[in-house]
Order: structure tokens, then sequence, then C-alpha cells
């Protein structure tokens, strides 16, 4: 986990060194060697919010301070400043995180709500018996629907599962199990969730590590993908495919609770 640490440091002085810039996804999990997926779950559990939240907040703090402490300030300039399109648009985040407009940050001197950039330190924990398993696949395509997920998304993936069930497309389908497939496209992240088929997405054939899981809590998720990425695939000695997607298998019938499915990182 170290390592990740060090890595997700490294992320987080890129974003404040650039803040006043258009940010990367697709950059920033480069950094951290991740899929954009894996990037944004990771640095959910680790940071304590998605990075969309992060930056956005980052922002809103320096501009509140930039308000606070320079004279003559022109709100127009500020908004621009820090990503807003307009004004409106902007008073209105100002005003979620920070209880007042702008306009009374500059006239009255009050409170804001300051978000802090994070500070890491290193914990050891005890060594851990992790179930794994390796596999081979040829190539398979994932037939069914799929949907993007943009950055600016509080839960990674989680509209496009949404969207999946809302639209009929699960009514289609006629398996026991579901392939969900998470591909890169820059800042966002292109999910396809289906059954096994002729065509559709296609999987090049890899090697895979499996992991199980039977909970599909959003913090324990996160948490888990970080230890495969940090812990426990370096503790094998494997190393993650970065030019493949990750892919999660899902039994159909997810009614019941505890159910199983398994998380599939390719690798080399």
């Amino acid at each position: 986990m170290y390592n990740g640490i060090q890595k997700i440091e490294n992320v987080i002085d890129y974003i404040e060194t650039n803040i006043l810039n258009e940010l990367d996804c697709d950059l920033l999990a480069s950094k951290m060697q991740l899929s954009v997926y894996e990037f944004r779950r990771i640095f959910s559990f680790i940071v304590g919010c998605p990075i969309s939240e992060y930056i956005r907040k980052r922002k809103l703090t320096l501009a509140a301070t930039e308000l606070l402490t320079k004279e003559n300030v022109d709100l127009h300039e500020i908004c621009e400043k820090y990503g807003y399109s307009n004004l409106s648009a902007f008073t209105r985040a100002f005003r979620e995180q920070h209880g007042i407009s702008p306009s009374v940050c500059i006239q009255d001197n009050p409170s804001i709500n300051l978000f802090t950039r994070p500070i890491f330190s290193v914990s050891i924990s005890g060594r851990e018996n992790v179930p794994l398993k390796l596999i081979k696949t040829d190539t398979f395509h994932i037939k069914g629907f799929s949907g993007i997920s943009s950055i600016t998304d509080s839960c990674c993936c989680e509209d496009v599962w949404n969207a999946f069930y809302e639209s009929g497309a699960d009514k289609n389908l006629c398996t026991d199990k579901l392939y969900v497939s998470y591909h890169n496209l820059g800042n966002n992240v292109k999910c396809c969730i289906g059954e096994k088929g002729a065509e559709g997405q296609g999987i090049p054939a890899s090697s895979w590590a499996c992991f199980t899981l039977n909970t599909v809590d959003d913090d324990i998720v996160n948490k888990t993908y970080s230890k495969i990425i940090y812990e426990w695939l370096p503790s094998a000695n494997i190393k993650r495919n970065e030019n493949m997607p990750t892919v999660e298998v899902y039994p159909f019938d997810m009614s019941e609770d505890g159910f199983e499915w398994e998380i599939r990182i390719p690798i080399e």
C-alpha cells in the first residue's frame, strides 16, 4: 500500500499545481498506473470522496480564500478563473459549500468551510489469507447494454447500471451470469453489461487474477480494489495488464443478500 500512497500523493500534488487547468482523469490514472475505472474507485477509498468532488471543493476553497484576502476582487474574474461558465452557477456551488454567497464573502469577512488537501500516513496491517484464482480465457464478447460514466458521477458507473435495468435490457438476456467490462475513454469510462455472445464488446484473450466478494457496498469494493492493486497482486509478484479492461462477473439474479461475484484483473 505504501507504493500506492506515494502515487496518490504525487497525483494530489499534480492536482494542486494544475487546479486552474482542465484536469484529465486519464492522465491522473496513468500517474498511478491504473485504469480510469480503478483510479476513480481507489481515489474515493484513499481520499474519502470522488475525484470530481475533491477538485470542485478544492477550487471553491481557493476561490473563497481569494475573495477574503484580496482587495478589489472582480467576481466575474474569480468565477471564470475557477472554471464556472457563469456567475449564477458559481454562486450556487459556492453557497452549497460555504453556506454564503460570494458577495457576502467579500463584504462581511465571514467564516468559510475550508476543504483541505489530504495528508497521508502509513500504517502496517496484519497479514491476510486472500483467496486468489488465476484463469485464462479466449477472446469473448459481452452482448447487452453499454453506457458512459463521466468523471462528474458521484459513483463510477452507477448511472449505467441504473439505465441497464430501467431500459429493460436485462429482460433481453438469457444467462445465469452477467459480465461487465470497464474501458478507458479519456476522462470517462465505458461500461458494458450483458452476457457472453458472438457479438458485442470484444474482450481479448487474457490471463486474469480473480477475487470473490459477497457485498456491493461501495466503500468495501473501493477498498478491495485498492488492496488488490497495491497489496495482493504485488505480494504474488503479479503485474496488471494496463492495456486490458477490468471485468466483473455477477450472478444474473442478485436479489438475495450476500451473493457472490468476482473481480477479474487482467494480468501479464
